[in-house]
Formats: structure tokens, C-alpha cells, sequence
């Protein structure tokens, strides 16, 4: 058994750290011009070459844009991000997105699952049902398991709900969200009550072996608007 020896941040991330939380806070706004590489790098008693790759860093991410001749500036990273800059904020805020954020990634399950839950219907395949029956069971049988080992049998059967239907991304998406959101699973199944959990998979189960693609999208839907509702109250 071999046990790999420990490093601390080096001073690259250090720098990316700073920068990104300078910008998640407002301190650095969009539009923003950073000064010149070389006065980073004495403000901040590092070299020039780490200034310089931590920005070409950033810029990837989303952060920075760098303007040929005119300089750096702070990005609108909300129209310009992507997947990095996304587990960059939700790094920022302790592992956990907000509410909005939240929202807004019910809304996206909505865009990734339904397409799934139609293919499957349409198709019937007994083996497929069969892999949902399974897990649906999984989940009866964590009723009285810790909340999170709970929701995470329920995230397993959405999950390979997508997987199934064939599409290789949507579960990837899916499973990139998934530690930073375990809570938010939690609390939807305090929300929703464990044994209603439990007969929302059952129903769409159902829904799949009768070729039934709209009464389980529709209940799909109305499980996320009620939960959404739910965020929402919280946040007015």
C-alpha cells in the first residue's frame, strides 16, 4: 500500500484562488481592467510567469478576457463561463449552490430528463424497467437509512433513468452536479416525504412499462414546480 505525499496549494492556485474570489465577491466587477502583468506581480510577490499563466488560466475558465493590445479585463463570467466556472462558484459558497442557483439547475433537469424519460417509454424494454423496478426498491429500502444515503438511492435511479435512454452526456452532467448538490437532494426528499418519494418513482415506473411518456414527464414536472415553489418561498 502506497500512500502519495501531500502538497499544498502551490502559488498558481494561490493566485487563481484570489482572482476568482475577488471576482465571485464584486470586489472585481465586469469590465474591470486588472493592472499590467508585471504590477500584479510585484504587488503580489510572485513572478511574472505565474501572473501570466494564472490569467491564460482564468481567461479558460471564463473569468478574464484578454483584449490584444489593451489588456485584461474582468469577464461577464455569467454569459461567458462554462462548466469550470460553474464548480468554481459553487466552490466559492462552501461546496453548496444557492437558491437561484438551485432553481435554475431544476430547470435544467427538466431540459435533461425529459427527452430521457419519452425515449424509454417509447422503447418498453422489459430489461430497462427492470434496472428502475430494482432501484426503485433500493430507494423503499433506505427508509430508514440517513437522509443523504436516501436521496443518494434516489439520485441513482434518475440517474440511470438518462443513462438508460442512451445519451452519454446527460449522466455526466448529472453526476458532475451531484456532490455539490447532495444537500439540495436531501432536502427535497424532507420536502417531498420519503414514502411520497418512493410512489413518485413507482408511478413513473409505471408510466414507462404502459408507454406512457407524457403522464411521466407531467409527473416529473409537477414534482420539480412544487419543489421550485418550495426555493422560492424561502427566498422572498
Amino acid at each position: 500500500m502506497t500512500f502519495k505525499k501531500i502538497d499544498a496549494p502551490s502559488i498558481k492556485e494561490l493566485f487563481l484562488s484570489q482572482i476568482e474570489e475577488m471576482i465571485l465577491s464584486g470586489e472585481l466587477k465586469p469590465n474591470d481592467r486588472l493592472p499590467s502583468e508585471r504590477e500584479l506581480a510585484d504587488t503580489m510577490g510572485i513572478s511574472k510567469t505565474i501572473v501570466h499563466e494564472g490569467i491564460r488560466e482564468l481567461a479558460r475558465i471564463g473569468f478574464l478576457d484578454v483584449v490584444s493590445r489593451k489588456g485584461v479585463f474582468v469577464a461577464d463570467y455569467a454569459s461567458t463561463g462554462n462548466i469550470d466556472t460553474l464548480f468554481a462558484i459553487i466552490r466559492y459558497r462552501g461546496g453548496m449552490p444557492d437558491k437561484k442557483m438551485l432553481v435554475d439547475l431544476l430547470d435544467v433537469r427538466i431540459y435533461l430528463e425529459c427527452p430521457s424519460i419519452e425515449l424509454l417509454a417509447r422503447r418498453q424494454d422489459p430489461e430497462n424497467i427492470k434496472k428502475l423496478e430494482t432501484l426503485q426498491e433500493n430507494v423503499r429500502s433506505c427508509f430508514d437509512s440517513d437522509i443523504k444515503d436516501f436521496a443518494s438511492a434516489l439520485f441513482l435511479y434518475r440517474k440511470t433513468l438518462t443513462s438508460l435512454s442512451g445519451n452519454c452526456i446527460t449522466p455526466l452532467i448529472m453526476n458532475a452536479f451531484f456532490t455539490g448538490s447532495i444537500s439540495a437532494w436531501a432536502d427535497y426528499c424532507e420536502f417531498t416525504g420519503r414514502e411520497n418519494t418512493y410512489h413518485i418513482l413507482a408511478q413513473t415506473t409505471e408510466f414507462i412499462k404502459a408507454g406512457d411518456a407524457w403522464g411521466a414527464i407531467r409527473l416529473f414536472q409537477e414534482c420539480i414546480t412544487k419543489y421550485k415553489n418550495h426555493l422560492l418561498r424561502d427566498m422572498s
